[in-house]
């Protein structure tokens, strides 16, 4: 999937019927005061197909740091959020993380997104935010981010668990402190 509406796994932008984009505004103004980012973030979802998220597809978010240097010391960062089922399979969910540069410069990470823990009965006790039919996550991916560049960044998110498919996750996205979509102009 591609943050510009474009998508490879078969969903585009997160849309609930009668949603305003004032209401993602706001969220992010939220994310912004709560975490301590001065600016604007980058906040966008993806939501996955109900038949699941295959192994061979990768979601992409495009953004634009506001400023290709940050102050001394790096104060920016990029958040991972998932938003998945009770009938997720893991208490961990291990995904690839690949960032370009508009230098075309990148780099790759292998994540472990600890979604929960197994109790001692065998039942999952997950982290993050529990709602009525599934949970948020948010985790911190990288912090200090110093954007050398300047342009348009993007980072694309693939799962890779052992099956092709992967059932339970039913969105994916970030949040990135200090940037706002990179849109085709």
């Amino acid at each position: 999937m591609a943050g510009n509406g474009r998508n490879t796994a078969g969903a585009g932008p997160r849309r609930r019927p009668g949603a305003k984009p004032t209401i993602r505004a706001a969220l992010a103004a939220v994310l912004a005061a709560a975490t301590g980012c001065a600016g604007g973030d980058y906040l966008e979802m993806y939501d996955l197909p109900a038949s699941g998220w295959p192994a061979d597809r990768a979601v992409v978010f495009r953004f634009r740091p506001d400023s290709a240097q940050t102050a001394e010391g790096g104060s920016r960062w990029i958040d991972l959020t998932v938003r998945h089922t009770p009938e997720f399979p893991y208490t961990d969910l291990l995904l690839e993380v690949k960032g370009v540069a508009p230098d075309k410069s990148f780099w790759t990470d292998t994540v472990s997104l600890p979604l929960g823990t197994t109790g001692g009965n065998g039942i999952p006790c997950w982290a993050g935010r529990a709602y009525s039919n599934h949970y948020d996550f948010t985790c911190r991916y990288r912090s200090g981010i110093r954007y050398g560049a300047a342009g348009g960044y993007a980072l694309s998110i693939r799962q890779l668990t052992d099956g092709d498919t992967l059932r339970g996750i039913l969105s994916v996205g970030i949040v990135a402190c200090g940037a706002k979509a990179d849109r085709p102009r």
